[in-house]
């Protein structure tokens, strides 16, 4: 049994393409001991982006439950939930 589910929206096969496009995901839910904790996976590139703008705009970045990942797409973002799951950095994240 898994210690761990991620879950993502039921149609999210139709749109991951766009997804990965984009290099941004949050609307994906961890759940561990009963607990839901929803991630905000981005890939490096569009985290550089992100920063970047908040900074030229005076504001400070912050995204809480942020895990980056190599591409935005279901085998990245599920990997992650494990490693998370796995290691015991669950314990880190903010809880819905």
């Amino acid at each position: 049994m898994s210690s761990h589910s991620l879950t993502l929206p039921s149609d999210f096969a139709d749109y991951e393409w766009e997804v990965a496009a984009k290099g941004w995901f949050s609307e994906a839910l961890i759940t561990v001991a009963e607990k839901q904790y929803r991630l905000n996976f981005y890939d490096s590139t569009r985290l550089g982006q992100e920063i970047e703008s908040e900074l030229e705009n005076g504001r400070v970045f912050f995204e809480p439950n942020l895990v980056i990942v190599r591409s935005v797409t279901r085998a990245e973002m599920e990997r992650a939930a494990e490693q998370l799951a796995q290691s015991g950095l669950v314990a880190s994240l903010k809880p819905e």
